[in-house]
């Protein structure tokens, strides 16, 4: 039996969370119980070309940094264990996939950036307990996509009329999973 997902219209405190422009991304939850790394990788693949960025704001588990360094991957360090990884590959996209389920199911959340321009030291996020995320140095008008994934599931903020409705995102999904059209917005 294939994994459901379900994609809604994101509700306001989502969009609170984060310090983005105002109504210039449209934003969708897609979830998922037990996020895997062909739902992540499927989606990512399927949505943009390269190069596309991840946010890892604590890579704390060892094997992770190991796959990184072992992979020759290069990264730009922003804090003590957090990691930004332009990606310009679908070897490489898988790898960061797969290291980014095993974060979320932890408990911590992976961003995901594409666009025009974009560069590693200008998406490095601030976090304060009171206020919202933010991405002090990054000019959103060059962000396409921007993407939380978090444990059950992501968020998806989206100025692209290819995937900017809950609907759209449907098509870019893989046909591994199945869509719950009774908890959908479409």
């Amino acid at each position: 039996m294939k994994k459901q997902y379900f994609v809604q219209f994101s509700d306001d405190s989502i969009k609170d969370y984060f310090a983005l422009p105002k109504d210039m991304f449209k934003s969708m939850d897609v979830g998922i119980r037990d996020i895997d790394t062909d739902f992540l990788y499927t989606l990512a693949q399927n949505m943009f070309s390269f190069p596309v960025f991840f946010v890892l704001e604590s890579v704390i588990f060892e094997h992770i940094e190991k796959i990184i360094l072992e992979g020759n991957i290069p990264y730009y360090k922003f804090a003590s264990d957090g990691i930004i990884i332009k990606i310009d590959s679908v070897d490489t996209l898988e790898m960061i996939c797969s290291s980014t389920v095993d974060l979320v199911l932890n408990g911590l959340s992976v961003f995901i950036f594409f666009g025009q321009g974009l560069s590693e030291g200008n998406l490095v996020p601030t976090r304060n307990w009171d206020k919202p995320i933010e991405f002090k140095n990054l000019d959103f008008e060059k962000v396409d996509t921007f993407i939380d994934v978090h444990e059950v599931g992501l968020t998806i903020f989206s100025k692209n009329d290819k995937y900017n409705s809950p609907k759209k995102i449907t098509h870019f999904i893989s046909k591994a999973y199945s869509l719950d059209l009774e908890n959908s917005d479409i």
